[in-house]
């Protein structure tokens, strides 16, 4: 008879054991609305409920759960308010780095530029290079290569024109090459 007893008692509290886990489930779905998470919140309201067993008794475990998945819950919103600032706040932070479509405009026009600066005259390719990617005065460029201020600058001139030529040749405003 004891052994029928202590099985009547197993049998009781495995159904009180199923009927708690029903509860918490519908408890935490109610408030959280989404399933997942939900049974996430009631395994780890069990898991601190046998964490907690280890050292101390339990009087009452459904009063125990429902506080320990109330406070889960609780949590779990916290952690839900704090993240949509978060992403409001990356959302309002501009980007600073080029679009695709800017990057590989840019490539193609440096790509067309280097090759017309390969095909140009190299007494004019060097002029334009000095006075425009050096930032040499015009002066000091005709002074170096025995010119005149003017021839200089007619270099230079017919450098851009160059270059502004060989964009519009690829469909490309030759504004770029100024």
């Amino acid at each position: 008879m004891n052994e029928l007893t202590s099985l009547t008692v197993q049998r009781r509290a495995l159904a009180e054991e199923v009927a708690l886990h029903a509860a918490l489930q519908r408890f935490v779905r109610v408030r959280l609305r989404d399933h997942h998470e939900g049974e996430d919140i009631v395994q780890e309201t069990y898991i601190r409920l046998y964490d907690y067993r280890r050292t101390r008794s339990v009087a009452d475990v459904g009063a125990f759960c429902f506080a320990v998945a109330r406070n889960l819950v609780f949590d779990h919103f916290r952690r839900m308010r704090a993240l949509p600032r978060q992403a409001e706040l990356a959302d309002d932070i501009p980007c600073t780095q080029p679009r695709a479509e800017e990057l590989l405009d840019y490539r193609e026009r440096v790509d067309i530029l280097v090759r017309a600066l390969r095909v140009m005259p190299p007494l004019r390719r060097e002029i334009f290079l000095r006075r425009r990617l050096d930032g040499v005065a015009v002066a000091i460029i005709a002074a170096d290569l025995d010119m005149s201020v003017a021839a200089i600058e007619k270099h230079c001139v017919r450098a851009v024109a160059d270059l502004r030529a060989a964009l519009e040749r690829r469909g490309l405003p030759g504004g770029a090459a100024r």
